[in-house]
This record gives structure tokens, C-alpha cells and sequence, in this order.
């Protein structure tokens, strides 16, 4: 699993990276254990102004491609580590939902072909008399 971190409005040191890996890497790899392994996400760490000390400062925003289908989770907090927290929870819930249409696409699919393969009630076969 290669995750890809990018900054904008913040500098990435040792210990941001270590908790990203840790949060972000450990709930990746936990919720995709079967998924081929040349998996890449793709984590953007904002800093939305300078100027501003309340509120919403900082955003977290995950990329990850699975099954040609791009699922993306953002979060936004007063820290960055809690942005990264919100973020994981995000995640799961995204990567949850995806399994849940990937599913459902399933089911609907073999429905169909189960109603094609059905015999019309006019192809029938009729049971027969037996003469004894």
C-alpha cells in the first residue's frame, strides 16, 4: 500500500507522517485485506488560511481508486490530527458504500440472468397419462 501524502498551507514533518501512516495506512489496509496489492491513495493535508485561528482551519482529503471507481473523504477540523481522525471515519464509511453497490450490482445481475434462463408457462412440459 503506497500512500502519497501532499501539503499545501502546512509543512509535513516526521511525526504528521507517522500518524497519517498509522491512521490513514492501518484502516486502508484493514478494510482492503483482499484487494490486489498495488493499491495508491493519495492523502492531501490543507491548511485552508493563514489568517484564521477559530473554526475549520485545517482539511484532510483522501483519494483512493478502487475497482476503477475514485472514492474520496474529506474532513475538516480545528487540528490537523483530528481532521486526520475525521478523515479515517469518512473513509470507512465511503469504502462501506462501495462494497454496498458493488454488492447490490451483483445481486440485480444474477436476477436478470435467473428471469432470462426462466421457462415461459407456455414452454412447459406437460405431464403425461401413464397407462397401466
Amino acid at each position: 500500500m503506497e500512500i502519497t501524502i501532499r501539503t499545501k498551507n502546512l509543512k509535513l514533518d516526521q511525526d504528521l507522517k507517522n500518524y497519517v501512516d498509522e491512521k490513514i495506512g492501518e484502516t486502508l489496509e484493514k478494510l482492503l485485506i483482499k484487494e490486489r496489492p498495488p493499491l495508491e491513495a493519495g492523502v492531501e493535508l490543507i491548511r485552508v488560511t493563514r489568517h484564521h485561528q477559530k473554526g475549520m482551519v485545517f482539511r484532510t482529503e483522501v483519494n483512493l481508486i478502487l475497482h476503477g471507481h475514485e472514492i474520496i473523504a474529506e474532513a475538516g477540523a480545528g487540528s490537523i490530527k483530528e481532521a486526520i481522525d475525521r478523515v479515517k471515519d469518512e473513509l470507512e464509511t465511503e469504502i462501506e458504500r462501495h462494497r454496498g453497490k458493488e454488492k447490490d450490482l451483483r445481486i440485480r445481475k444474477e436476477r436478470f440472468f435467473k428471469k432470462l434462463l426462466r421457462l415461459s408457462p407456455l414452454a412447459m412440459f406437460k405431464k403425461r397419462k401413464r397407462k397401466n
